[in-house]
């Protein structure tokens, strides 16, 4: 079995307002899981999703999408998998509280980091991996960090969710594989729905 690969791109530079945005970025994301599909030789069919907002596998093929204000991240694998990607920001401390337990803080304290984002991205992976949304997030804890991983427990499971930085960017992905993603990163928008990107 080949490495995932996530599927990372810019939304356009001009954005509407409201709805139609979330539409639009939304698109996008689909584009970034298509473009994933490619790369990984999947085929596959209509992209779904529960009335749960989880996504449905396509053919056989698990897939998982993400969408900052600036970026799009899309993802395929055989195995269920769940990709975030988020820009930094400063957080509300409420949400740091809620985020971040003080076990997991003085992980990063140790390591000169405040941990904020990595942790954020990570949790929001390994939950979009097992279909469930930010309810379950006090079940999810970081029990080691790496320069560019993290190894997470969620419930009885462990997961070791990846993670690429990119600018001021963070993209992470979580699923049952211990393959690394290749992460591949577009300068510009995915085109349109059947154009095929540059090589």
């Amino acid at each position: 079995m080949s490495a995932p690969v996530v599927v990372l791109a810019p939304l356009p530079l001009v954005l509407p307002r409201g709805a139609e945005r979330v539409e639009l970025q939304r698109d996008h994301a689909r584009r970034a899981v298509r473009a994933s599909a490619r790369a990984t030789g999947a085929s596959l069919g209509e992209l779904t999703k529960t009335t749960d907002d989880v996504p449905l596998p396509s053919n056989g093929w698990f897939w998982s999408l993400s969408h900052s204000p600036a970026h799009v991240a899309g993802v395929v694998s055989p195995l269920s998998i769940g990709v975030d990607v988020e820009e930094a920001r400063e957080p509300r401390p409420e949400l740091v509280e809620r985020i971040l337990g003080p076990a997991e803080l003085e992980l990063f304290a140790a390591r000169g980091e405040d941990g904020f984002l990595r942790t954020w991205t990570a949790k929001e992976a390994l939950l979009k991996e097992f279909g469930l949304g930010l309810q379950a997030l006090s079940r999810c804890r970081i029990l080691t960090v790496d320069h560019d991983s993290l190894e997470l427990r969620f419930d009885d499971l462990r997961r070791t969710v990846h993670q690429f930085r990119f600018g001021s960017t963070l993209a992470a992905c979580c699923s049952d594989s211990s393959e690394r993603p290749t992460f591949v990163l577009h300068d510009i928008p995915l085109p349109l729905r059947g154009v095929e990107l540059a090589s």
